[in-house]
C-alpha cells in the first residue's frame, strides 16, 4: 500500500511538469565575432557619417581588426579540428591512451612539431618508436616526420616535421642513402649509423645498420617483425641479415627468383654427404636448398593450398629416393594424384584405399619395431638397413578418411582412435634412428588433426603458396614467415634448413609420368629414372578367414574381422604387376560409366575465364576432371567449391583474369 501511494503523486506531478523547451543552436565562435563587428561597424558608421565623414575611417579600422580576428579564430578553430582528428587516428593505431601537444609552422601552416604521449609502458616496447612514427606520418599525411628526441619513462615522443621532397641536386643513390638513413633512424632509433653499398648500375645495393640495441635484438620474431617493417619501407624487395655479435644489422637487395626450375639431374657419389641429401628448391641467390636426412631434418613437414605446387615437390622427392636406391611407399589420400609412380623403378607401393594406407603404415611401425629389436638383441648397426622413405600426402584427407572407416569396423571394447595415428606418432619420434623417413604433407597444418608433439618432429619446414598468419605461426612460429609469398606462382614458397633462417624459394619442378608429354618433361624423366630397379612392387598378402577367425578367438571380443585384417597384411613381391601403357585401354564392363568416358557427355576442354565457371562445369585439377559444385566472387578473386568423383572436395581461388581448361556438360 505504501508503494501505491508514493507511486501515484509522482506520477501526477510528472504530468503537470511542463515540456522542456529545445536548446537552440550555439553559433561558432567566427560566426558571433563576426556579427558584432559587423553590427558595431553600421552604427558607428551610420551616426558618425553625418557628423564628419572621418568617422569611416576609424568604422574601416575597426571592420579590419575585426575581419583579422574572425580569420584567427577561424584558424584556430580548423587546427583544433584537425589535431584532434590525428590525434584519434594515432590512438586507433597504437592501442593505447594519446596525447599530441602542436606546434604550427605559421609560415607553412603545417605542424612543424609534435610532441606525443603515451603510457610509459607502451613506450617501453621494442617496436613503440617505429610503430608511433608510422602511425603520425600516416595521420597527418603528406606530412611525414622523425623522432628527433624521446623520453621512455615519461612515454614522450619528441617528433619534427621534415620535408618529403627531396633535394633538387641530390641524385637517386643519395636520395636512396638517405631514405636507408631514415629508415634506420626510425627503426632502431636515432644513435645509429649507416653504411651504404651500390652496385656497379649505380643503385643502392645493401646498408649496414650499426645500432646499440644489443640484446633486445635476440628475439627470433622481433628480428622478422622489424625486417618486415623495413622491406616494406624501402622501396623494391630487401633482406635483413642481424649480426647480435657485432650490433649490426645488414639490409641487402633481393633479387628475382625464376619462375620455374626443373630438378636438377646431378647425381652426387654414393659415398659424398650429399648423397643423403634430397634437392627441394633454389633460393634468390641462386644455391639449393637440401633436405638432410641423415641429420637433424629426419623428417620433413610440407604445407601448401591446391594448386601451388607441393604435391609436385613431394612427387620429386619419391623420385629421388628412388634415384637412390631407398624403398619408397606413398600414401596417396586423394587415389590419382600419384598414380603415375606406380610404375616407377624402386616405388614399391602407391596406397590409394584406407584399409591398404592403414596395414602399409601398420607394416612401417613393425620393420621399426623388428630393426630396434635387431640393433639390441643381435647387435646389428644403423648403417645396416636401407633407408626408407614413407610420403603421406593430404594428411588432413587421411585423418578423416581413417576416423570414418574406423568408425565403421570398431566394435564395443575397441580404442574410441584408430591406433594408426599413435604409429604416425611413432614412426615420427623413433623411426630416424633406424633409417625410416616421413615426407607428410597437408593444405594446413591445424592442431586439430596434427597435434603439436607430431608437429614438433618435423625438422623439415617447406610451405607452397602464400600462408595466413596463423599458417605461419604453425609451420614457422611467427606470423611474418611465408605470408608475402605472391599469388599464382606455383612452385613459389618458404624452405627452413637445419642451418639457417626461414627463406623465400622456388621449389624444383618434376613432371608426374602419367601427364608428361611435352618433349622436356619426358627428356627430364628419363635422365630422372633409375637404371637399376633393386625393389619390386608389393601387394599386400592378407591372411585367411581361419588366421582371423583364431586371432579374433586369442584376442577375446575386443576386436573385429577388419581390425585383424588389418594386423595380419604382410607385403610381398606382386609378381602380377602390368606395366600400364597410354593409351589406357578402358574395360568394356566399365565402358558405360561416365567416369571413365568424359567425352560422351562433356565438350572437348577449352579454356574458360575463371568469371565464367559455374556449378556443373568440369575444370582440370592437376591433371585430373573435376566438377564446379558452386563458384562466387570476392574482392578480385574467384572461389570454386569443387568435387571429384572420389568424394574428395575443396576449395580453389582464382584471380579474375585466370582461365582453366573446363568442359561443359552437352546437351540431351
Amino acid at each position: 500500500m505504501s508503494t501505491a501511494r508514493m507511486t501515484r503523486p509522482a506520477a501526477k506531478t510528472a504530468k503537470k511538469t511542463p515540456p522542456t523547451p529545445p536548446v537552440a543552436a550555439t553559433k561558432p565562435a567566427w560566426k558571433a565575432t563576426a556579427a558584432g563587428w559587423a553590427g558595431a561597424t553600421m552604427i558607428t558608421g551610420g551616426y558618425a557619417s553625418a557628423a564628419d565623414p572621418r568617422w569611416w575611417l576609424l568604422c574601416a579600422g575597426c571592420a579590419g581588426l575585426g575581419t583579422a580576428h574572425t580569420m584567427r579564430t577561424m584558424r584556430t578553430d580548423r587546427r583544433a579540428s584537425t589535431a584532434e582528428a590525428a590525434r584519434l587516428a594515432i590512438q586507433s593505431v597504437v592501442k593505447v591512451p594519446v596525447f599530441q601537444h602542436v606546434t604550427w609552422d605559421r609560415k607553412k601552416g603545417i605542424p612543424r612539431r609534435l610532441v606525443v604521449t603515451i603510457p610509459p609502458e607502451a613506450a617501453a616496447a621494442e617496436t613503440a618508436a617505429m610503430t608511433l612514427t608510422q602511425a603520425v606520418c600516416s595521420a597527418w599525411s603528406p606530412a611525414q616526420f622523425s623522432i628527433s628526441s624521446s623520453n621512455i619513462p615519461a612515454g614522450r615522443f619528441v617528433l619534427t616535421y621534415r620535408d618529403p621532397t627531396p633535394e633538387p641536386d641530390k641524385t637517386s643513390l643519395d636520395q636512396a642513402k638517405d631514405r636507408a638513413k631514415d629508415v634506420a633512424t626510425q627503426i632502431y632509433g636515432t644513435a645509429v649509423s649507416v653504411d651504404s653499398f651500390q652496385s656497379e648500375d649505380g643503385q643502392l645495393d645493401a646498408f649496414t645498420i650499426h645500432h646499440q640495441r644489443g640484446a633486445h635484438l635476440s628475439s627470433s620474431n622481433i628480428q622478422l617483425r622489424l625486417a618486415a617493417v623495413t622491406s616494406a619501407m624501402m622501396p623494391g624487395q630487401w633482406r635483413s641479415d642481424f649480426d647480435l655479435e657485432h650490433d649490426t644489422v645488414t639490409v641487402s637487395r633481393r633479387h628475382p627468383l625464376p619462375t620455374m626450375v626443373p630438378r636438377p639431374t646431378h647425381l652426387p657419389d654414393p659415398d659424398s654427404p650429399d648423397w643423403e641429401k634430397i634437392p627441394q628448391a633454389v633460393d634468390e641467390d641462386g644455391n639449393t636448398c637440401y633436405w638432410d636426412i641423415s641429420g637433424v631434418m629426419a623428417h620433413q613437414l610440407k604445407a601448401g593450398r591446391t594448386r601451388t605446387g607441393k604435391t609436385v615437390s613431394m612427387n620429386g622427392d619419391a623420385i629421388e629416393g628412388a634415384r637412390r636406391g631407398w624403398r619408397v611407399f606413398v600414401v596417396d589420400p586423394k587415389r590419382i594424384e600419384y598414380l603415375g609412380l606406380r610404375d616407377w623403378p624402386n616405388i614399391e607401393m602407391v596406397a590409394t584405399t584406407v584399409p591398404d594406407q592403414v596395414a602399409l603404415i601398420h607394416w612401417l611401425w613393425a620393420l621399426m619395431e623388428d630393426r630396434y629389436r635387431r640393433i639390441e638383441e643381435e647387435g646389428a648397426r644403423e648403417t645396416d638397413f636401407t633407408r626408407v622413405l614413407v610420403l603421406i600426402d593430404e594428411y588432413r584427407q587421411f585423418y578423416g578418411n581413417a576416423k570414418n572407416w574406423w568408425s565403421t569396423i570398431k566394435v564395443s571394447g575397441m580404442p574410441g582412435e584408430c591406433p594408426v595415428f599413435g604409429w604416425i606418432g611413432s614412426l615420427l619420434r623413433m623411426a630416424a634412428a633406424c633409417r625410416i623417413h616421413v615426407d607428410l604433407g597437408t593444405q594446413r597444418p591445424d592442431a586439430e588433426f596434427l597435434g603439436g608433439e607430431i608437429r614438433d618432429n618435423f625438422s623439415g619446414r617447406a610451405a607452397t603458396g602464400p600462408l595466413s598468419a596463423d599458417g605461419a605461426r604453425m609451420m614457422f612460429g611467427s606470423e611474418h614467415v611465408g605470408v608475402g609469398i605472391p599469388f599464382g606462382k606455383r612452385g613459389r614458397g618458404t624452405y627452413l634448413s637445419g642451418e639457417s633462417a626461414p627463406k623465400e624459394v622456388q621449389f624444383f619442378y618434376t613432371p608426374d609420368p602419367r601427364k608428361a608429354h611435352s618433349s622436356q618433361d619426358l627428356e627430364l624423366l628419363d635422365q630422372l629414372r633409375p637404371s637399376t630397379t633393386t625393389w619390386t612392387k608389393k601387394k599386400f598378402v592378407w591372411p585367411t578367414d581361419e588366421q582371423i577367425d583364431e586371432a579374433m578367438s586369442s584376442a577375446g571380443k575386443k576386436t573385429s574381422p577388419e581390425w585383424e585384417r588389418i594386423l595380419g597384411a604382410d607385403l610381398a613381391d606382386d609378381i602380377d604387376t602390368v606395366a600400364v601403357s597410354s593409351p589406357v585401354v578402358v574395360d568394356e564392363a566399365v565402358d558405360d560409366d561416365p567416369a571413365r568416358d568424359i567425352d560422351r557427355y562433356y565438350s572437348k576442354p577449352h579454356p574458360v575465364a575463371a568469371t565464367d565457371l559455374a556449378a556443373g562445369m568440369l575444370i582440370d585439377m592437376d591433371g585430373a576432371w573435376v566438377t564446379v559444385v558452386e563458384a562466387s566472387s570476392d574482392d578480385g578473386q574467384v572461389i570454386l567449391e569443387w568435387e571429384s568423383a572420389g568424394d574428395d572436395r575443396g576449395t580453389l581461388m582464382l584471380g579474375d583474369e585466370e582461365a582453366l581448361p573446363a568442359r561443359t556438360l552437352l546437351d540431351d
